[in-house]
């Protein structure tokens, strides 16, 4: 059994106002778990300078050149340092892994090109939202931008065999499909304090970082891609772990204050869960929190859903309030086949309002709506965004809703 060299890459994030908000965990939770298996991995975080950025956007770039790329390299002896593209630096490695969301795949495929082009023993893989999504188009990529491995699903135990060469070594893309019946084992993601320091991104006026508690949705929405995918929750001392870790490079960061999001679709789904994540956030000495709940759970349990999350700091909850349509919100199956009604929508704003917390509202605009659906959808999103909040931040500002609107 052979143990290989990796580099697991980011892509740039072309796309966002700003590439450091969200840390993409895939990496991290691959580096960690390959780390106790005794094989160690660096990682390149690749984005654009704010000049090539504002030049590109300009049309005076070439949006496709990724020598104007800057890249972030943290090595697994703690070492970092930004650089340059380097194409030459690849050529260390036995293994390139690539963690690729559907806007980043122009950057990935070329880059892929690139490797295989100037480095014909390296083995490629290619993981994340897209390879889940799009499995079928990244399977059949032309041979000079083709992945050696696409791992659509869980990427733990296929990184793992890749690693040490047991993965299947034939000709052509192979597809590695792996899900872990349980999360329960897992390690808790690497959070290297040179990467984190980039990150710029607040909760009520506090630096924060983001975590999550599970993979998959219990909900079943039409229009999400994960609303497919089965809930598994990982260990209650791993999130324990990643929570300390997260609070260890606030303090390393001179951070005065702390916050943390959970990013995931369960984060306040019951008040039992609530109470178990407000302990664990209040002992690791976070001064405010976010996460996201459901407007039906709102409704039905109130300030017994919400007070254990005011308690420990909670200030912003994101709620999927999706749209002011009755008609469309019946269409997209908002709760797996059960009712969901507007109007509990309204009703869930004004008890988190009222109870202090502000709201982060996401909103969409469907193919099948007519100006009717619109105004509705209008007059929701003036009621979130103009809805007094009775609370303030950490600076003392008053605190106010937020709507995210996609079309």
């Amino acid at each position: 059994m052979s143990n290989r060299r990796i580099l697991f890459v980011k892509p740039p994030d072309r796309f966002l106002d700003d590439e450091f908000v969200y840390q993409q965990l895939g990496p991290h939770y691959l580096q960690s778990f390959l780390e106790e298996k005794g094989l160690c991995s660096d990682l390149l975080v690749l984005y654009e300078s704010p000049d090539v950025r504002q030049a590109r956007t300009e049309g005076l770039a070439d949006p496709a050149d990724l020598s104007l790329l800057c890249g972030l390299f943290l090595g697994h002896d703690g070492a970092s340092t930004d650089l340059p593209f380097d194409l030459d630096l690849f050529g260390n490695y036995d293994v390139v892994g690539m963690s690729v969301m559907t806007p980043q795949a122009p950057d990935a495929y070329q880059l892929n090109s690139l490797i295989r082009n100037a480095f014909p023993h390296i083995l490629t893989v290619i993981g994340g939202s897209h390879a889940r999504y799009y499995q079928d188009r990244v399977s059949k990529l032309p041979s000079e931008i083709a992945f050696d491995f696409i791992v659509p699903h869980d990427g733990w135990q296929p990184m793992f065999e890749i690693a040490t060469g047991l993965a299947p070594s034939d000709a052509g893309s192979i597809i590695l499909s792996h899900q872990e019946k349980t999360l329960t084992d897992l390690p808790a993601p690497t959070r290297p304090a040179h990467l984190m320091e980039r990150y710029n991104f607040s909760i009520a006026g506090v630096p924060a970082y983001h975590t999550v508690t599970a993979l998959g949705c219990p909900f079943t929405c039409h229009f999400c891609e994960s609303g497919i995918e089965s809930v598994r929750t990982f260990s209650p001392s791993m999130i324990d772990r990643d929570l300390e870790r997260m609070s260890a490079v606030h303090d390393q960061l001179g951070h005065q204050q702390k916050a943390v999001m959970f990013f995931d679709d369960v984060g306040l789904m019951s008040p039992k869960q609530v109470a178990r994540l407000s302990e664990l956030v209040s002992h690791h000495g976070f001064n405010t929190w976010r996460a996201f709940t459901h407007a039906y759970l709102v409704v039905k349990h109130g300030a017994t859903l919400l007070e254990p999350f005011i308690n420990s700091g909670g200030k912003r909850v994101g709620i999927g309030i999706e749209t002011g349509s009755q008609r469309s919100l019946d269409l997209i199956n908002k709760r797996n086949g059960k009712k969901q009604l507007v109007s509990e929508h309204y009703e869930a704003i004004q008890i988190a309002n009222d109870l202090g917390i502000a709201v982060d509202a996401f909103t969409m605009i469907y193919p099948w709506e007519d100006h009717s659906d619109l105004e509705d959808t209008t007059r929701l999103v003036e009621f979130v965004a103009s809805n007094p909040v009775n609370g303030i931040d950490a600076v003392g500002r008053p605190l106010r809703n937020n709507v995210d609107s996609t079309i």
